[in-house]
């Protein structure tokens, strides 16, 4: 007889083993290094507790948005390799992945309740620097998932 293959529980093997995989390949201090250039002296006026909850924010959506392009590398490796130019890649992402972006950025910004911590100004400032953060970080995670699919990792 044969064996009976579950999918939903294939994919949540699949998903988890992706996540796992983003976890040990994410640009950890690349990411820190970007918060301290771009967004320190923006928000250096901000307490101790709301900069904790924005800071966390950003790592949890770079990480995200990261998984995502690890996700769509496949795509990605046919339709914007690595060597094409920067301005060709993120038009690329904006077209792929502007929407699903937005939704992200949108989700975790509800979910830590950022503009309850933050003024009009301060908050307009910080959605388009998580655009930003989506975007850069999705083409991380497209570069590391097309690194991933060529040592057959993935």
């Amino acid at each position: 007889m044969g064996k009976v293959v579950w999918l939903e529980v294939w994919r949540c093997n699949r998903i988890e083993k992706l996540r796992e995989e983003a976890l040990h390949g994410f640009p950890w201090g690349k990411l820190s290094r970007f918060l301290e250039e771009v967004l320190e002296p923006c928000l250096s006026f901000l307490s101790p507790r709301k900069r904790f909850t924005l800071d966390e924010a950003v790592y949890r959506l770079a990480f995200e948005a990261y998984v995502c392009g690890i996700e769509g590398c496949r795509r990605g490796e046919v339709e914007c390799p690595p060597e094409r130019s920067e301005v060709e890649r993120r038009r690329w992402c904006n077209e792929v992945f502007g929407q699903e972006g937005d939704e992200l950025v949108s989700r975790i910004a509800r979910d830590m309740d950022l503009f309850y911590h933050l003024d009009e100004w301060t908050s307009q400032s910080v959605l388009v620097f998580f655009d930003e953060v989506a975007l850069r970080w999705f083409l991380h995670g497209i570069d590391y998932g097309i690194h991933l699919r060529k040592r057959r990792l993935l």
